[in-house]
């Protein structure tokens, strides 16, 4: 329980620093102490990896498969303190290679078709910070950490969606336009420019079917928590949809606006949305501590999409204001929705689930 709880609550410290590298590499005059440049790795290579790493190994149970979230803690605390960049970037990569051997054996207890796309998200994120270490152009980098969200997400979501009947080709299409963002991010890492197209091709379609498929309808008709959960997802995957869309079009320059939207489609309005509807999920499993439900909790969600709109309308617009308020309020969002689940959890009553 204590090692659960303490890399949970570095995975929190991770967050609140990145978030703070964030708004301070858009713009804002803020203290930083030279992490803006680390906002990237401190959000995706080790908070997003600790603690979806984390959360595999609490299902499991086992200790060894602990060492990866660990690691992955470390070497973001390791960026945070200032420690030689070659050393964290080691340590992140062999994190995330032995959160690789924990999706091996989690396919090998339950070989099926949601765990193999998973653990194509976990090695999507080794690879990202084998590019990282490698010093590969960040567009190359990105695309591997934003492969490693979609896919994790997206195996989930089909482990969840067996309950909802449909055809086997539906499954069928979900392997090939994983298959497809797996070409993709190999022909885009060799250099290939139509590579970057082709991922946004990957991401559009996986958020089509994420959209027609997902038993996040079902939790629709539903009350309380699952209610929130689903319109969480759904907006998640409009911003995914928006992301690849964008990607497909533009590709994905190396700086700039282009570069700054469809990115952030994906790192802010379709992961944090997916962050927000798990949230009620996720931490009761790690802590053994019920998160309670309150309508108010929809406030930071609205505030997350709307805030994001801003910044990608002052991307489209060249509108530097918009841009960094928009930047702003989505970083508010995120710290206003956990201490509201703090909060209520603490101090309020159960709502209708």
């Amino acid at each position: 329980m204590f090692l659960r709880v303490g890399l949970l609550v570095a995975s929190v410290v991770l967050m609140v620093t990145g978030l703070w590298a964030g708004v301070v590499r858009l713009g804002w005059a803020l203290p930083a102490g030279g992490l803006a440049g680390l906002h990237g790795p401190l959000m995706v290579a080790a908070f997003f990896g600790a603690l979806i790493a984390l959360e595999r190994a609490v299902g499991l149970n086992k200790a060894w498969t602990y060492a990866g979230p660990v690691l992955m803690a470390i070497g973001g605390i390791g960026l945070l303190a200032g420690l030689d960049l070659r050393w964290v970037q080691l340590v992140l990569a062999a994190g995330a290679a032995l959160y690789v051997a924990v999706a091996v054996y989690i396919y090998r207890l339950q070989p099926a078709d949601f765990t193999l796309v998973m653990g194509l998200g976990a090695l999507a994120l080794l690879l990202g910070d084998i590019y990282w270490v490698l010093a590969a152009p960040p567009v190359v980098v990105s695309l591997w950490w934003m492969a490693f969200i979609v896919f994790i997400v997206a195996g989930e979501r089909l482990e969840l969606s067996r309950f909802v009947p449909k055809p086997i080709t539906a499954i069928r299409a979900f392997i090939a336009v994983t298959f497809l963002t797996l070409a993709g991010l190999v022909a885009a890492s060799a250099g290939a420019y139509q590579g970057v197209r082709i991922v946004g091709l990957g991401f559009l379609l996986q958020a089509v079917w994420l959209l027609k498929f997902d038993i996040a309808w079902v939790n629709l008709k539903r009350e309380g928590v699952h209610k929130f959960m689903g319109v969480s997802l759904l907006g998640g995957y409009v911003w995914l949809l928006v992301g690849g869309a964008w990607m497909l079009i533009g590709g994905l320059p190396p700086a700039g606006p282009g570069y700054d939207g469809p990115l952030h489609a994906v790192f802010v309005g379709f992961t944090f949305a997916m962050v927000f509807g798990h949230a009620p999920v996720i931490f009761p499993a790690v802590l053994r501590l019920k998160i309670r439900f309150h309508p108010a909790m929809y406030l930071p969600l609205w505030l997350l999409h709307a805030a994001l709109a801003a910044r990608i309308l002052g991307d489209y617009l060249t509108s530097v204001q918009l841009r960094l308020w928009g930047g702003m309020l989505n970083a508010v969002a995120v710290v206003v929705y956990f201490a509201l689940a703090m909060a209520v959890t603490l101090f309020g009553k159960d709502e209708p689930q």
